[in-house]
């Protein structure tokens, strides 16, 4: 599972790791978030109708087309890669909309009742994690249309096991661009072969678990 991550990234850093895009980024370089939670918004990677790779912000908790309101966001932050391709809030998305998240790191849980002990996770040697997403456009009546995305979730392996069963789908850069234009079945085959990149972990501050707060000092060991 992910349920909150970080970033702190620069424009060159993502064009360096998403070099098989043509990407155009903005003049102003994105600013640090140190909780990025369910709801809130953040960078991703998409391809648009015209078949080009875009740069923009997506709110976190995918919405399918068909749902009546916001509330089905709470509950699909994450898509399981053994489920995205016939979950009905999933399938459509997994068929056609396939994007990147770009992050610095991820937070977990583990422990069991009150006595939760949050970690930091992050990659050891690349400047930044490319999360594998999927995303939907929603169309509130007269409201402007909303996009939408969940983070594709596989089983832990590697160090990672030991915090939790589930993590995020990283994609190393030679993947990238097979992922978000490939087939649903070459998706697939990438999600299960992925290589793993190099994380580390550490104890980080009890206060992350406030969406409120925010600031570099909750990825700092404690």
């Amino acid at each position: 599972m992910c349920g909150r991550f970080t970033r702190e990234y620069s424009w060159q850093q993502v064009h360096a790791f998403s070099a098989a895009f043509s990407l155009w980024f903005p003049a102003q370089q994105p600013a640090p978030a140190y909780n990025i939670a369910p709801t809130q918004s953040t960078w991703a990677i998409l391809r648009d109708p015209d078949n080009t790779e875009v740069l923009r912000e997506l709110r976190w908790g995918l919405i399918p087309a068909w749902s009546k309101d916001l509330k089905i966001a709470y509950s699909t932050i994450n898509a399981r890669i053994e489920t995205a391709a016939s979950k009905p809030a999933f399938c459509s998305a997994w068929k056609q909309r396939r994007c990147l998240i770009p992050a610095s790191g991820y937070y977990e849980w583990p422990g069991a009742g009150g006595h939760k002990q949050p970690y930091y996770i992050h990659p050891v040697q690349a400047p930044l994690l490319m999360f594998g997403a999927i995303w939907e456009r929603w169309s509130p009546g007269d409201s402007p249309p909303l996009e939408t995305f969940s983070i594709v979730t596989t089983p832990a392996a590697g160090n990672i096991e030991g915090l939790h069963d589930r993590m995020p789908l990283m994609l190393p850069p030679e993947l990238l661009a097979d992922w978000v234009r490939g087939t649903p079945a070459q998706a697939a085959e990438i999600a299960h072969a992925a290589p793993i990149p190099a994380l580390a972990f550490h104890p980080v501050r009890a206060a992350v678990g406030n969406v409120r707060n925010q600031g570099r000092e909750l990825i700092e060991r404690v």
